[in-house]
């Protein structure tokens, strides 16, 4: 069994199977290093089913309600109609900003279906509603909203710093929300952002 088949394993089985499949690995050869890897791994899998059955059995309605309204500024729909009014009758002063921020979101998007269909991780909610233009929302892992509202977050925050603190707030915000309505795990969020932290930087690079 190879390494990633390991971890595809651990991220959508239950935590104690972890330990069976870290025994696998070293009988058949695996490097001990490996193996560690694959026990840590599964204990950040267990974390994550943790917080997720937490903020499932804590569930307060006057949160969850502007949550939900709030979640939405990471929506892909709401962004690209934002994009499209700037670009059209705000292209001259924004242009190079538009343009950055599409470069960081197009290579964000594709990020997002690799590791989905390679990882292929269950959402913490068993029916999860997704449009079949964009299957690859079936999968959790990352978080879409995460990458997203960094990669606004520091993309604005570089051109307007003045705003970064608010920004950095709502990215935040907007990722929280993404665990507490139980959309994604803890880490799939955590990458998410970290993966539009780099992505921003890097599109402006290029841009």
């Amino acid at each position: 069994m190879k390494a990633w088949n390991c971890w595809y394993f651990i991220l959508n089985t239950a935590p104690n199977c972890v330990f069976y499949n870290s025994f696998y690995l070293s009988n058949s050869g695996a490097t001990l290093g490996t193996s560690a890897m694959n026990i840590s791994f599964g204990k950040l899998m267990e974390m994550d089913r943790t917080v997720s059955q937490y903020f499932a059995s804590h569930n307060n309605p006057w949160l969850r309600a502007p949550l939900r309204a709030l979640t939405h500024l990471g929506t892909g729909a709401v962004w690209i109609t934002v994009y499209a009014l700037f670009f059209i009758f705000l292209q001259n002063h924004f242009t190079q900003l538009i343009l950055t921020l599409i470069l960081a979101e197009v290579i964000g998007l594709l990020t997002i279906i690799v590791l989905r269909y390679m990882t292929k991780r269950k959402r913490p909610i068993i029916h999860y509603k997704y449009l079949s233009l964009t299957p690859w929302n079936r999968y959790s892992f990352p978080s879409h909203h995460a990458l997203r509202s960094f990669i606004i977050a520091v993309i604005l925050g570089t051109y307007y710093p003045w705003l970064l603190p608010f920004l950095l707030v709502m990215a935040a915000t907007v990722s929280f929300s993404r665990i507490y309505l139980l959309k994604h795990y803890l880490s799939d969020v955590l990458v998410g952002a970290l993966l539009g932290i780099l992505l921003a930087t890097a599109s402006q690079r290029f841009i």
